[in-house]
């Protein structure tokens, strides 16, 4: 289906169903969506209404990209988590199957169990099993592995998963590997993660310098270190407040922080949205004090930003 998430062209959701995990799965747009009578006419999301793990496959869903000739980035499973632990084995090993195949298009998969999504991506039989899942739909299954034409994400909300969540994803055998920091409940210092390998092997941090250059190259090597290997483990960061009735606040400085820590470690920045309550300045949410006053009711026009937020960058292959 076509989507309104503007960092994707379309989604399919060969999975439906989920569970709340951490504080940015609170409000959940997902498990709003499946309740909705607009999702409610469809026999998959009756079953996974209650939103308590039960995880429903829909191949239908799955095998829209093969008919698409035109090339899209596709947003997988938007209404679930490929890696929730009620996900069988053959149903992603189906999902990877045809992304293999449909290899026209770069799909982005994007999941709050990054574990689950380096135990299954760094297991030696997972090719095989791939492989075997594609005859179904090709017989031509030959792909370089890892996949091409897939990006691999998870989602760090606040500086606790952001710790816990990306020691995981950059282990991920991947071609690109991103962070979603939405809906951003805090602000994120992420120097610890984005690093060269030299200097994550030697306890280095990334300090951002406001205004820092280094030039005008997309990849240039490591300021610190002079490696070339720089920015090899992270590719891409998305960022963004909360949407919806229930939004919780977004400083708008966390946002800026993310988009500095960026452009220091050179890395492709999303800004995404403001969100509903964006506010400035002060450490507390103050409505009608500090609060940004936006006519996109999820902060989502980027005319109403500050122009260091006007960013919106894609990794390049």
């Amino acid at each position: 289906m076509s989507t309104k998430i503007s960092w994707a062209d379309e989604t399919i959701n060969p999975l439906v169903g989920c569970s709340r995990v951490s504080p940015g799965c609170r409000f959940c747009y997902a498990s709003e969506a499946a309740k909705s009578a607009r999702l409610q006419q469809f026999e998959q999301y009756q079953k996974v209404g209650a939103w308590d793990g039960t995880v429903e496959f829909v191949e239908s869903q799955l095998i829209k990209p093969l008919k698409w000739r035109k090339s899209k980035r596709i947003f997988v499973c938007s209404m679930s988590d490929i890696f929730h632990k009620n996900v069988k084995v053959e149903w992603i090993d189906k999902i990877f199957a045809i992304m293999a195949i449909a290899n026209q298009h770069t799909f982005q998969v994007l999941t709050k169990r990054p574990e689950r999504m380096l135990e299954y991506l760094s297991d030696s039989s997972t090719p095989n099993r791939i492989e075997e899942a594609g005859y179904e739909w090709s017989h031509n299954m030959d792909f370089d592995w890892p996949l091409n034409n897939v990006w691999v994400g998870t989602s760090v909300e606040n500086q606790e998963m952001a710790d816990k969540r990306i020691p995981y994803l950059i282990q991920v055998p991947a071609k690109i590997r991103f962070l979603s920091c939405e809906p951003l409940l805090g602000k994120l210092d992420l120097g610890n993660h984005l690093v060269c390998n030299y200097c994550h092997g030697n306890g280095r941090k990334l300090q951002v310098k406001h205004g820092y250059k280094c030039g005008t190259a997309k990849f240039v090597d490591c300021p610190e270190c002079g490696n070339n290997l720089w920015n090899d483990k992270i590719r891409w960061i998305i960022c963004g407040g909360e949407s919806g009735f229930n939004a919780r606040p977004c400083r708008v400085e966390w946002i800026q922080f993310i988009v500095r820590q960026c452009s220091d470690a050179k890395i492709a920045c999303f800004v995404k949205q403001l969100g509903a309550k964006p506010y400035l300045g002060s450490e507390d949410y103050l409505p009608g004090i500090n609060t940004v006053n936006l006519h996109d009711r999820k902060g989502g026009n980027p005319d109403e930003w500050p122009d260091d937020l006007k960013v919106q960058q894609f990794p390049r292959f």
